[in-house]
């Protein structure tokens, strides 16, 4: 788009060219009076020209807006120029380029509203304004010329636009040779300004290109980063007595579900699985840190319970300005298929019981979230597995998926979606997953989706 302004932009200066070429032929034709006149505007578009060759030059915005004012000040005959251009945020016109001999005390340090000023006029009402004499014009802002000396006699003002949207006014300000600015001038500069709003539009289009495209590559190290944190294999036994797996897909590029296993000994497996308040990078940093907090004190911990409330401690000494998660954490012994679960305010574990065909909610006393009170009590409630038997974990990002309908998953379908024969863990996640993903349709996943199966053989 921005382009082909450009180009529109490099039309309407040939096509000037052209029309003021035939004037000139006509005038040697007719009076010769006019042939100086006629060769003055000449050169003034054509030095609209190099204007167009510098804005292809550079796309540093305060480089071309630089170059582009020299310009100006050159083809305007003028002591002094300046682009200011509007805050979006404060809604205010702010310096960003200013020559002549007070410069370094003008830019960036001006601010005017809008409608302040000759300046804020121009940005206010969207016209150019020629003021021959700014001691008779009660527009005219002052304190401009008593903070920094200077003097200002007459200026040329023109909004710069793009789109019919005023994003800036630019200003040249006291011809050399102390005559008012003329009609002629104020076409000129309005042409310039055309092609110096489009120049700034396509430098901002740029910048935000490359901050995009930085962005992207810092979350896809941040996702890397988290992903390292989870478990890169999973944990067997040597008789095969059982099977884990566990998945999770973040809503966003970081996010802040976990899960982790920890071999603690030759009988005993610590798994954890959690849902960490919030998202994006700073749900993804505390979840990093508690995976951190939960390998350390694993080794520490008589059982689930107690594993909770260290963790509840160093997640209430940190202070996380709000946040915290709702987490389960489970202690299998590897040998005999009996499974310690402890509760913190999460979603109940789903277990399949193979001899019976049905599913069974743990619904043991769940605690609240870690990291919002202290002194609570997390209890321990006793699973024993039998061969075939399925134990779930699962985030709400699951349960709470909505579909183009604006449907919610509810955890009732996903008990549904769990019958015989139930696949062993790696298959089982896919296979609810993809069913997700069916029911989703076309609707953008909102929040982050973590699984974990793990079965007894």
């Amino acid at each position: 788009m921005i382009l082909c302004l450009l180009l529109l932009s490099f039309y309407y200066i040939f096509m000037k060219i052209f029309l003021f070429l035939l004037e000139f032929q006509f005038a040697r034709l007719s009076s010769m009076s006019n042939v100086e006149q006629l060769r003055q505007k000449i050169n003034d578009l054509t030095s609209l020209i190099d204007v167009t060759s510098i804005i292809t030059s550079t796309l540093d915005l305060d480089e071309l807006m630089s170059l582009v004012m020299e310009k100006a000040q050159e083809v305007m005959h003028a002591e002094a120029s300046s682009i200011m251009l509007l805050n979006e945020d404060t809604g205010l016109l702010e310096c960003e380029i200013a020559l002549g001999k007070v410069q370094d005390k003008v830019k960036n340090k001006i601010q005017l509203k809008i409608g302040q000023g000759i300046a804020g006029w121009v940005a206010q009402t969207g016209e150019a304004i020629i003021v021959p004499d700014v001691s008779s014009d009660s527009r005219f802002f002052s304190d401009i010329d008593q903070n920094t000396g200077f003097q200002t006699r007459s200026i040329l003002a023109a909004p710069l636009k793009v789109k019919d949207k005023v994003i800036g006014v630019a200003e040249v300000i006291n011809r050399l040779d102390a005559h008012p600015f003329t009609k002629e001038n104020l076409e000129i500069f309005e042409t310039f300004c055309r092609q110096v709003a489009l120049a700034i539009e396509n430098a901002r289009m740029h910048h935000y290109m490359l901050e995009q495209q930085r962005l992207r590559q810092q979350l896809e190290s941040a996702h890397r980063i988290q992903q390292s944190f989870m478990p890169q294999s999973f944990p067997d036994s040597a008789q095969e007595r059982f099977l884990i797996y566990g998945k999770n897909i973040p809503a966003t590029a970081v996010g802040g579900d976990l899960f982790d296993f920890v071999k603690l000994d030759e009988n005993r497996l610590a798994i954890v699985l959690g849902d960490v308040s919030g998202k994006g990078i700073p749900a993804a940093l505390f979840m990093a840190r508690l995976i951190s907090d939960f390998r350390y004190y694993c080794n520490r911990a008589e059982s689930p319970a107690d594993l909770m409330e260290f963790l509840n401690q160093a997640l209430l000494q940190r202070s996380q300005q709000g946040m915290f998660v709702s987490l389960v954490s489970m202690l299998l012994d590897m040998k005999t298929g009996k499974l310690i679960i402890s509760n913190a305010g999460h979603l109940p574990p789903l277990w399949w019981r193979e001899t019976d065909n049905r599913i069974e909610r743990v619904e043991n006393e769940a605690g609240i979230p870690l990291g919002i009170l202290e002194d609570v009590d997390f209890d321990n409630q006793i699973v024993n597995l039998q061969p075939g038997d399925t134990i779930l974990l699962y985030t709400d990002g699951v349960i709470e998926s909505h579909n183009e309908k604006n449907q919610m998953y509810t955890l009732d379908r996903l008990v549904q979606e769990i019958r015989p024969p139930v696949p062993e863990p790696h298959d089982f996640i896919e296979q609810l997953i993809n069913e997700l993903k069916r029911f989703q349709g076309a609707v953008n996943q909102h929040d982050d989706i973590t699984l974990l199966a793990l079965r007894w053989r």
